[in-house]
């Protein structure tokens, strides 16, 4: 084997990144991003996601949307975040899904929709994401979208609560204090 090195990986994914590489260009964005073997940066990092996400690369998409609703090394552009999330979404990657949900709920960059916001936090909750189920049972107790189930959302909570989710947690306890769905 060869001795871990953030450098030497820096220099052959430039390489390949220069040549075009997808994969590559998303790693050499990404420890751009982590400061990982060079000095951090978000306008390089947003250059090589950039130059991933252009070819369809779903989790350079998603960073780029990051950077874009984050202001880093972008300005901020809800509008630009929405578009990159939408296609990391539309290709099943789960935190894009969240975020266009969080998106969705907030009206950040979107007209606020709580019924869309609803979708795509089911797709990413249905695969496991514990915010995503986390938020389906907010939605659920509060009645946004749907008609307030408390049981619903104990089954959300509960499965985000499971995986750790300090929120859904607090939030079970609250339900069993008060009686709701249990």
């Amino acid at each position: 084997g060869v001795p871990q090195s953030y450098k030497e990986a820096a220099v052959w994914y430039r390489m390949a990144a220069d040549q075009g590489h997808a994969d590559a260009q998303f790693d050499l964005g990404a420890m751009y991003a982590q400061g990982l073997g060079m000095t951090k940066s978000d306008k390089e990092a947003a250059v090589w996601f950039r130059n991933a996400a252009d070819q369809g690369n779903a989790g350079a998409q998603c960073n780029l949307g990051n950077l874009y609703f984050n202001e880093e090394g972008e300005a901020q552009n809800f509008k630009k975040a929405l578009v990159w999330f939408r296609k990391a979404a539309d290709q099943g990657t789960i935190q894009a899904q969240v975020n266009l949900g969080d998106m969705y709920a907030r009206g950040q960059g979107v007209a606020q929709s709580y019924k869309t916001a609803r979708i795509w936090f089911r797709k990413a909750a249905d695969q496991g994401n514990a915010d995503a189920q986390c938020s389906l049972g907010i939605m659920c107790f509060e009645g946004l979208s749907v008609p307030q189930n408390f049981k619903e959302a104990l089954v959300w909570h509960r499965k985000a609560a499971d995986q750790g989710h300090a929120n859904s947690q607090f939030l079970l306890g609250q339900m069993y204090e008060e009686g709701q769905g249990v």
